[in-house]
């Protein structure tokens, strides 16, 4: 007897057992619903035309090659779009599984709210050991360390033409009062002592005041200032502010440091017309790409002298570059995590490292500079990244609007509008009021 079949039935039936046998079939097919690859989505802040990040891409190349069974899904943006978007995603609670992320305030709104995987747990010591040791300053109340900067961003060198030097019979001086004495000499020559651009007011913060405050208090006071245990009306930052306003009553800046921007204070250095630049460690790029061999061979980099009551000698000022943090979900899906640490090591481990080098970056990660032919300046800048001991610079541990107070007042002080006094008052005030290191602790 045959067996009919109701007019409509069949194609019911025919989809149910689709849908169940699908997945097999998919796989038969050699297209299969897990192939052993793992896909990590991303939001950077970078952007890969740019020749600024050739390394980068130069090392997410290498990566690929060596890890085929981890695929990302890129998204990238830069300067403000890159931060309205990312605390728009953390409004919303959707995050990729990697993003960029700074030390210090700039993501607070990822890196404070509990969304950031903390990594020590997952990094191991001898990881850890191989970079230098301002990378690790705590980026959390409890030292979670929440990225591994990839390169540091040091934010204090006193660079000196030895040329001009040798020409005036000069050596670097040892202490401030030295550094005094040398003014009439240099000034007498045709040159002025010191190039330093704060037309746009941050400059002497982030340049000069945050290592004098590092060389006064020491670490240990700021931390307290910040807390308020301690108050920016000490002695430490008070005398800091007094150092300065007395180098622009004795003429140790060239004339008009206030109207010159930081790119006419370098090129006053550059052209021979200034002794001593102070500036950030980075330009060494700048130099390299601008400056004739003979020229580069006369640029020593050290770092403001001794100053008299100093608790720290020879610092300088660093920030930890923005790097990579995990969403806190990750560990939820074992293969991703372990994925996204894998690339961690690489990008900021020796391969990486070895890769971004040869690219211009000076890596956190110590490497042999001895096995790479670097030029000049990059491997001064790297050995003084070495040798140097790296206080903190102002404006990266306080709250940016904060500096809305500090800078304009600072450079009221040079003008002879504000005493140093009155300056870290103002600044005390608002802090107690507003900043959020003291407010709600």
């Amino acid at each position: 007897m045959k067996h009919l079949v109701r007019p409509g039935s069949f194609p019911v039936v025919f989809l149910a057992c689709f849908l169940l046998l699908a997945p097999s079939l998919l796989q038969a097919g050699g297209q299969k619903e897990d192939d052993g690859r793992v896909v990590l989505t991303t939001y950077l802040q970078k952007d890969p035309a740019n020749p600024q990040f050739e390394g980068h891409n130069a090392v997410m190349e290498a990566f690929a090659e060596a890890h085929p069974h981890i695929t990302f899904r890129h998204e990238y943006a830069t300067g403000e779009a890159f931060h309205q978007k990312f605390q728009a995603m953390a409004a919303s609670g959707r995050l990729p599984d990697l993003f960029t992320t700074y030390v210090g305030k700039r993501t607070a709104y990822i890196t404070e709210t509990g969304r950031v995987l903390d990594l020590r747990p997952y990094l191991e010591q001898e990881f850890l050991d191989g970079f230098t040791p301002a990378a690790w300053e705590p980026q959390g109340p409890e030292g979670e360390i929440y990225t591994v900067p990839p390169s540091m961003a040091v934010c204090h060198v006193m660079y000196a033409n030895t040329a001009i030097m040798d020409e005036l019979g000069l050596t670097f001086p040892e202490t401030y009062q030295e550094l005094l004495d040398q003014v009439e000499t240099i000034r007498r020559a045709g040159y002025y002592p010191i190039s330093l651009g704060n037309r746009d007011q941050w400059p002497m913060n982030s340049w000069l005041l945050s290592v004098l405050v590092d060389r006064l208090g020491g670490q240990e006071w700021f931390h307290d200032a910040m807390s308020g245990q301690a108050a920016f009306t000490d002695r430490p930052f008070v005398r800091s502010l007094e150092i300065i306003q007395e180098m622009v009553a004795k003429n140790v800046f060239s004339p008009g440091v206030n109207q010159m921007s930081n790119p006419e204070a370098n090129q006053e250095f550059y052209q021979g017309r200034s002794v001593y630049l102070i500036d950030a460690g980075w330009r060494t790029s700048a130099m390299t790409n601008i400056l004739d061999i003979p020229q580069q061979e006369a640029i020593y980099l050290g770092t403001f002298p001794r100053v008299d009551g100093s608790v720290r000698h020879g610092s300088s000022a660093a920030v930890p570059s923005e790097g990579f943090g995990l969403n806190v979900n990750l560990p939820q899906d074992p293969r991703k995590l372990e994925a996204a640490l894998e690339f961690i090591r690489f990008y900021k481990g020796p391969q990486g490292a070895a890769i971004r080098l040869q690219h211009g970056e000076v890596p956190s990660y110590t490497l042999d500079y001895d096995d790479f032919d670097l030029p000049l300046l990059q491997r001064a800048y790297a050995e003084f990244q070495v040798n140097t001991p790296m206080g903190y610079v102002i404006d990266a541990k306080m709250d940016g609007e904060g500096m809305g107070i500090l800078n304009p007042a600072i450079q009221a002080m040079m003008f002879g509008n504000l005493s140093p006094l009155q300056v870290a008052r103002s600044y005390e005030e608002w802090v107690a009021a507003n900043d959020s290191s003291r407010v709600g602790n």
